[in-house]
């Protein structure tokens, strides 16, 4: 019985090891990007328009439902400097990260909350984006495009 017992454990062990050799490490490129996401999150945190900005590509594209897309960085950093004043709080939580075999376009799903700051009592709303990242020709990468839409009000 103990050397079944014994067998099972070291199988058990085995398996373990198999399954993190199989775990595949983050490249270069995921960690750059990652890097630039939680930048990126953290000037929106702030609430700062002009920490934002240079996160997008000069040519970027962003789509809100029920709008007329925005397109290239100073319109972008328009909308951030008209809509933060109006919030109290904003965050976004990335879901998914995946970088193209190219290196160089990588896309990220997730999730926003932001609180307006009237009324006081104000309830949280929540959001879902997908956003294009891509390695500029300086090697900087940045959000190329995004799609937003927020959740229904429960």
């Amino acid at each position: 019985m103990r050397r079944k017992t014994e067998a099972r454990f070291l199988a058990g062990i085995a398996l373990a090891a198999l399954i993190c050799a199989a775990a595949r490490a983050e490249t270069p490129a995921e960690t750059e990007v990652r890097a630039r996401s939680r930048a990126v999150a953290a000037a929106e945190g702030r609430l700062d328009a002009d920490a934002v900005a240079p996160f997008w590509a000069d040519d970027a594209v962003v789509h809100f439902a029920g709008a007329q897309p925005l397109v290239g960085r100073d319109a972008i950093h328009k909308m951030y400097a008209a809509t933060f004043p109006k919030l109290k709080s904003f965050r976004g939580e990335t879901a998914e990260l995946h970088v193209a075999a190219s290196g160089d376009i990588a896309w990220e799903i997730g999730r926003t909350f932001s609180t307006r700051a009237e009324p006081p009592d104000a309830k949280e709303g929540s959001g879902k984006y997908l956003l294009v990242w891509r390695k500029d020709a300086d090697g900087v990468w940045r959000i190329a495009a995004c799609a937003a839409t927020a959740n229904p009000n429960p």
